[in-house]
């Protein structure tokens, strides 16, 4: 709505248009640079001097979600999404932002009202088929599949529709109807982006009806066309990964027995809440895991988010792209130390407000891994739990995901990268493992034990972390039951432990060799 003046009426509020579109000149700069140097942190500082310029337009506050997400800054996020929901309330771009920051941060009823805002003919189909692949991933099956119903018989034809009927017929076990709608997905002129997630699911259908060779054949071409509608994001990632797996080949070298168990047995520089990382590669069982322990009272899981990664490089690293390095961390003041420490703190109680101070921290998060050297400085005290599983399960199960390329997975777009990328950053565990020796603050469990033992196992972890076994945690799928969860295998929470997927990489050996030799 016009203003006098030249002004427009945004919210209530008066914008200069001028102003307006010089902020988003620079909006777009600030971006840019990120897209080439992946320095987010200190892109979110110049769009939150943007912000402050111009707060009422809607694409900055978009941006600033998406940053502040990426350096774990996560009452940024929240803000910023609730101000998306004053300011551009119905607006697609927004209310997506919105509702990925209210999903990622567990507030799931934001992130359904974000999506119920949308009303305009064109995006309403879509919207509802995002309100059904939330109702899904919270296991509500019977919700979820009237929410794209109503999607369906609003445009039968829209493929991010489509693709999530055929998810949810998928997950209902409907998988006749789930491979004809996810077909309908795969037509070269569906965007690359949605033609590879139909086909990475069309993968898990044939296996599910025991075609290895169809599944196989479909999660191939889903990287294909990965690889073709997002090239300039894989480069980016390409180019990252390897400084990772530089970077973990040095700490391969550095590490020193000396050094670890000095930083281990030094005391806290300051006061936290007992403390415990789950870590472990992707797909070896973190998520069972967390779920079993994070149904005792007494712990507030952190499920695969960066803070305690944000809060190391941004107070012992600041501006340091390429990430942290080993060297000269043990010359670190105990200030620095202190104000890590106070940092993590700050950001875990934006995700658990209600944070006991003598309840125990369960920090979960795959990503870990390659990055716990970096912990044991500033964390002497922290417990080390790390998931074990068959390698060749492993690397199938993250060969099969359906994730768009990111520096964190890209590796699983190739056979021999995905290869690669086990061993890197197992070999900084089992480095690091063996300069803490028998220390007792360590522990490794092994999935295919905790799937065939899982009371005496999971009784025996449970003790490991100071805990005495709750009956909760038995019956760990109800009391979980209205808990999201963040990892890819969200959908597995919901299924009782079982050995199914022991030994799964038997039916592919002859179809995906590279993928398991020399293991």
């Amino acid at each position: 709505m016009a203003g006098g003046g030249g002004c427009r009426i945004l919210a209530g509020v008066k914008v200069d248009p001028v102003r307006w579109h010089q902020v988003e000149l620079e909006r777009r700069e600030v971006m840019r640079r990120y897209g080439e140097d992946n320095h987010a942190a200190g892109a979110l500082d110049a769009m939150r001097a943007l912000a402050r310029k111009e707060p009422m337009l809607p694409t900055v506050q978009i941006d600033l979600v998406s940053l502040a997400l990426a350096v774990s800054e996560y009452d940024q996020a929240r803000s910023s999404a609730m101000r998306l929901m004053k300011i551009a309330r119905g607006n697609f771009a927004a209310m997506r932002a919105a509702a990925d920051a209210f999903q990622l941060l567990g507030e799931e009823d934001r992130a359904m009202a974000a999506w119920r805002s949308i009303t305009a003919s064109g995006e309403r189909a879509t919207a509802l088929a995002s309100m059904a692949r939330l109702a899904e991933r919270a296991g509500r099956m019977d919700e979820a599949a009237d929410w794209i119903g109503r999607a369906l018989k609003l445009d039968g034809r829209d493929a991010m529709t489509v693709l999530t009927a055929g998810r949810i017929a998928a997950r209902r076990g409907e998988l006749d109807q789930a491979a004809a709608l996810l077909d309908r997905c795969t037509h070269p002129v569906v965007p690359a982006g949605l033609r590879s997630q139909a086909l990475y699911e069309l993968g898990e259908v044939n296996d599910r009806l025991g075609d290895a060779a169809n599944a196989v054949r479909a999660w191939r071409t889903a990287k294909e066309a990965l690889e073709e509608g997002f090239a300039d994001k894989i480069r980016l990632a390409r180019r990252v990964r390897e400084k990772v797996l530089e970077r973990n080949r040095r700490l391969c070298e550095m590490l020193q027995p000396e050094t670890m168990r000095r930083w281990r047995e030094a005391v806290p520089v300051s006061p936290l809440p007992p403390m415990a990382i789950l870590a472990g590669h992707p797909r070896s069982g973190t998520t069972l895991l967390e779920q079993v322990l994070a149904a005792h009272p007494a712990v507030a899981d952190i499920d695969e988010k960066d803070a305690l990664a944000s809060s190391i490089r941004e107070t012992l690293f600041p501006n340091v792209p390429e990430g942290p390095s080993i060297d000269g961390l043990g010359e670190v003041s105990r200030d620095d130390l202190a104000l890590t420490r106070r940092d993590y703190l700050r950001r875990v109680t934006m995700l658990r407000p209600s944070l006991s101070s003598d309840g125990l921290v369960l920090d979960k998060n795959p990503n870990l891994t390659d990055f716990l050297p970096f912990v044991l400085r500033p964390f002497p005290e922290t417990k080390l739990l790390v998931a074990r599983r068959d390698p060749r399960d492993i690397l199938l199960s993250c060969y099969r995901l359906p994730v768009l390329p990111q520096s964190g997975n890209i590796g699983w777009m190739r056979e021999q990268d995905a290869v690669e990328d086990y061993r890197s950053m197992m070999s900084v565990w089992e480095t690091l493992r063996e300069c803490l020796g028998d220390e007792c603050g360590w522990r490794e469990v092994s999935y295919e034990t905790l799937c065939t033992d899982f009371d005496n196992e999971a009784r025996s972890i449970t003790e490991f972390l100071g805990l005495r076994w709750d009956p909760a945690q038995a019956d760990y799928r109800s009391t979980r039951a209205d808990s999201p969860a963040s990892s890819p295998s969200y959908a597995a929470v919901r299924a009782p432990v079982h050995t199914g997927s022991i030994g799964r990489w038997k039916r592919y050996a002859d179809l995906l060799p590279r993928l398991f030799e020399g293991f």
